[in-house]
């Protein structure tokens, strides 16, 4: 298959794309801009980008990354709450940094999730591509979690996590999808550099 018809059929794949993809999209690029830019309201975008995607994946056979966007809605509330009042005196969070052992012990809870959580997938459902959805659902909860609170490192955990997106979504005919993830991982050095600049300037780092 030559470039033209590359082309060709990923265009076509474009107009035929389902209005819940279209939502997802839009309401995931808002969810992220507005997380970049430390804005509490981006949280409802991506309760109603999860919400949505749970359906989504279910019909495409992605039973973990339905599972996780289930999870996603649950902490999205979580998270919005926690950017509000989560600080000691009920008050806005602040942008943090963990020491290299931390982030060390999550990476190694991640693998220790990991593997198990893909071979399962693999030999007890009709899953595609477990070890690849297996690590994208594991880390991506992790660096949900650090996102609630403020970890700067959830970026490069997202650059990672969306990178591998692009794979899954595209292997799975999920165009928009997929270029959502370009975006996501685009946006996630982004919003890795804009929340150290924020640090370099308040004095926290």
């Amino acid at each position: 298959m030559n470039f033209s018809e590359i082309y060709n059929s990923i265009q076509t794949n474009f107009i035929q794309t389902s209005i819940t993809e279209w939502i997802i999209f839009i309401s995931a690029i808002i969810y992220i801009l507005l997380i970049a830019a430390e804005n509490a309201w981006g949280w409802l975008f991506g309760i109603i980008a999860s919400i949505v995607s749970v359906y989504l994946c279910y019909t495409g056979n992605l039973f973990l990354e339905s599972g996780l966007n289930v999870f996603y809605a649950i902490v999205g509330f979580y998270g919005w709450y926690q950017w509000l009042y989560g600080s000691k005196d009920k008050k806005e969070i602040q942008i943090s940094e963990n020491t290299k052992l931390k982030n060390g012990y999550l990476i190694l809870l991640g693998c220790l999730i990991w593997i198990p959580f893909a071979i399962l997938a693999k030999k007890y459902s009709t899953q595609a591509l477990p070890y690849l959805d297996a690590f994208i659902t594991t880390f991506s909860l992790i660096a949900t979690w650090m996102t609630t609170k403020k970890m700067i490192e959830n970026w490069l955990y997202w650059i990672i996590v969306d990178a591998l997106g692009i794979l899954l979504f595209g292997n799975r005919g999920f165009y928009l999808l997929a270029l959502l993830n370009i975006i996501y991982t685009s946006m996630a050095i982004a919003g890795y550099f804009s929340w150290r600049k924020k640090m370099t300037l308040s004095g926290l780092h």
